[in-house]
């Protein structure tokens, strides 16, 4: 009986050059976690990095094949004239975090930072709505091809757990309707008017909090929450359908006698994001009892609730997550591409089953080989195979 004989040796540590695609506070939290738990990345995940670009719109695209000092660049920024599509295209790069502001109506700019990245094979996470709302299944296709990742956990509900929920609690089925809140601005706002406040006076405060943006329009139009529906229904139904089908109330149409005898009656206005496998997927207020999950959610939480045909009614939450749980999410987003889990399973693209884009194989065979055609060069004149091996 042969002795097996196991390396001790540890595997090797892998160095991985990444790009932060928008300097806002997604992406300046993100640069402070890498900072901070670079030790912990290495020792926990055997993943190294040198950061090799930052851009933004205002500051332009700094480049350093060498390494980006991440502490100065949060103290001091940089100013460059190169364009951020300019770097993606030639900068030295694995994996870049996309992190521009929302463009709720085209995605544009960050569709196309996306796609200069994936078509180069460089890896992407995004934070950003607008590549996934509207392009996801193009770019998916395209980060296959490349063998790069796309990856989006905190495009939805900051860093709560959605496609992760979905790609690991759902071997077996799928997700047949969702329902959640899924934008903490507006419903900030219609609790502060039930409560007798104004909206003016909600909206202030949640800027002070630096939750809203300095123009909420997109939350207090629904927009966000219908690009958001969108990608739910696109990933997790397999719906193709833009933002602009999701039908969507803003909150200027919210009747506020409606509103606040609905909270004298004890009940809990959430503007709120629902679809199904079939009909319309909407963004609009709805009257819940104080014990449904969605009622329940405090403050600016935000909550999902997802039917499957297998498992039931599953729940989920985020509380009072901010910009730092959103960055972690798209943290958690590097860590699953690095692990090989480059794209995330969705009856859009029709292979659930295959995680990373590689068709898994079947315990105890071997991949086929292809045989390689006859050299009609190596023939002799009578048509035998020549041979190297002498005669037996």
């Amino acid at each position: 009986m042969k002795r097996v004989v196991r390396s001790t040796k540890s595997p090797a540590r892998r160095v991985m050059r990444l790009g932060l695609i928008g300097f806002g506070s997604v992406n300046r939290a993100l640069a402070r976690i890498l900072l901070e738990r670079r030790e912990e990345i290495a020792r926990r995940h055997r993943l190294e990095f040198v950061v090799t670009l930052v851009a933004s719109a205002r500051r332009g695209a700094l480049v350093d094949p060498k390494g980006i000092d991440l502490s100065r660049a949060l103290e001091t920024g940089w100013s460059e004239k190169t364009t951020t599509l300019d770097a993606l295209s030639g900068a030295p790069l694995d994996l870049v975090f996309e992190g521009t502001p929302l463009d709720p109506k085209r995605g544009e700019p960050a569709t196309s930072h996306v796609r200069t990245a994936l078509a180069r094979g460089v890896s992407v996470v995004s934070a950003n709505k607008g590549p996934v709302a509207f392009a996801v299944r193009d770019l998916v296709a395209l980060a296959r091809r490349t063998g790069a990742g796309f990856r989006f956990e905190s495009a939805v509900a900051d860093c709560m757990p959605v496609f992760d929920l979905v790609e690991f609690a759902l071997p077996i089925g799928r997700v047949t309707a969702f329902h959640g809140v899924l934008n903490s601005t507006s419903n900030h706002v219609l609790q502060a008017i039930a409560r007798g406040a104004s909206a003016d006076q909600a909206i202030a405060e949640m800027q002070r909090q630096g939750v809203a943006e300095a123009d909420p329009s997109h939350d207090l139009d629904g927009w966000d929450q219908a690009v958001k529906a969108s990608i739910l229904a696109q990933v997790l139904l397999g719906r193709p359908l833009l933002p602009d089908a999701v039908a969507r109330t803003p909150l200027s149409r919210v009747d506020v006698g409606w509103l606040r005898a609905t909270d004298r009656a004890g009940r809990v206005v959430r503007l709120a994001a629902s679809g199904r496998l079939e009909g319309a997927v909407r963004v609009a207020p709805e009257s819940f009892e104080p014990g449904d999950f969605l009622a329940s959610l405090p403050g600016i939480s935000l909550g999902l609730s997802l039917l499957t045909d297998l498992a039931g009614r599953i729940n989920v939450a985020a509380i009072d997550a901010g910009v730092e749980q959103t960055a972690f999410g798209m943290l958690s987003d590097l860590i699953a591409i690095h692990h090989g889990r480059n794209t995330i399973p969705s009856p859009l693209w029709g292979d659930e089953a295959e995680h990373s884009g590689r068709r898994p194989r079947t315990a105890g065979t071997r991949p086929e080989r292809k045989r390689r055609p006859a050299n009609p060069a190596r023939r002799q004149k009578d048509g035998s195979r020549k041979t190297s091996r002498p005669p037996r």
